[in-house]
């Protein structure tokens, strides 16, 4: 059927170890501020927390029933962190690999559905307890993104345009051609399957050792100049920047201490491992550390946490698309 459709925190030495790149104007250096649109009053961080399911969830071969208790023990987790968030009417966005959508398809029957409303635990994440599902794929076993998003659209959640996750460097073996996406790509396992990613997020490096350190939001020129803004670009990328509350709590003070003018998008994003969820305390845990820190510089008007559609579409409606990148 056809679809339409990335660490270390650095340490603050003082401004003049801070500078702004702003694309496409002059402005930068230390303590620089980029006025390159219309006043957005006081500026509010732009958060996305996501979780990844990897290639590799769950474990063992699907359709056995090791493999199954793996997939409804993760399910159950994953259920019981989007309640907290949905509590502190917070939005969370999972973006699961391929085995882990092969399995739903597989194991999502009247039983396993029957406390979940009768619905698929996508369906459900999304309907009853608002989050969000995009794809993501590190394209092995014979996966793609396209792939992904099928697998998606088959389960009822389809839609999004999300590139869950890339590497970047096309120096690296492992780059996974972000640019083949300015046109509609065929899926692997279902050739089928027609998808055109739009939205680059988690530009990252094998094992994140030397992941780029930055927020903001632009349109890569090409795989050769990633970080350099294309007006024209088809393709948007969102900066990730500190995988942590300090790291957001840095970017409140950018915009407090007028180093980054408010016309500026500034973005943070990271992956609350399953890793994490898994444990026994898991959900409960990222709740206190996680959500309600959140909740609370949501509250003082400090931060909004989105999806990253919903970002990219404020970009364009509310800062003109005009590219900014900050880094340290």
């Amino acid at each position: 059927m056809a679809l339409t459709w990335m660490h270390t925190r650095v340490a603050w030495i003082g401004a003049t170890l801070l500078c702004l790149v702003a694309l496409g104007c002059a402005s930068s250096g230390p303590g620089a501020t980029n006025d390159t649109g219309g006043s957005h009053g006081k500026g509010v961080v732009e958060v996305v927390l996501f979780t990844h399911i990897e290639d590799q969830t769950p474990d063992g071969t699907l359709g056995t029933d090791q493999n199954r208790m793996v997939y409804t023990g993760l399910r159950s987790k994953l259920i019981e962190l989007a309640a907290y968030a949905h509590t502190r009417k917070l939005t969370w966005v999972l973006e699961p690999d391929w085995k882990y959508l092969e399995a739903a398809l597989l194991y999502e029957d009247a039983a396993l559905k029957a406390n979940t409303n009768g619905k698929n635990v996508f369906v459900y994440l999304r309907d009853d307890l608002g989050a969000v599902i995009d794809p993501h794929s590190h394209e092995n076993g014979g996966y793609n993104y396209p792939d992904v998003a099928y697998l998606l659209q088959q389960l009822g959640v389809g839609g999004s345009t999300v590139i869950g996750g890339h590497i970047w460097d096309p120096s690296l073996p492992q780059f996974q051609h972000w640019d083949r996406f300015h046109n509609p790509v065929a899926g692997e396992k279902y050739p089928a399957a027609r998808w055109r990613g739009d939205i680059l997020i988690g530009a990252g490096t094998p094992n994140h050792v030397n992941d780029p350190l930055v927020s903001g939001v632009w349109r890569p020129r090409d795989r050769d100049h990633f970080f350099d803004d294309d007006p024209v670009g088809n393709i948007v990328a969102v900066g990730a920047w500190h995988d942590s509350v300090a790291g957001v709590q840095e970017l409140v003070a950018l915009y407090a201490r007028k180093t980054v003018a408010p016309s500026v998008m500034l973005t943070a994003s990271w992956n609350i491992l399953p890793s994490e969820i898994n444990t026994p305390t898991g959900p409960a845990d990222i709740d206190a550390s996680v959500f309600a820190p959140m909740a609370g510089l949501r509250d003082q008007g400090l931060v909004e946490v989105t999806d990253f559609t919903k970002l990219v579409a404020k970009w364009k409606s509310e800062f003109g698309a005009v590219a900014g990148q900050y880094k340290p």
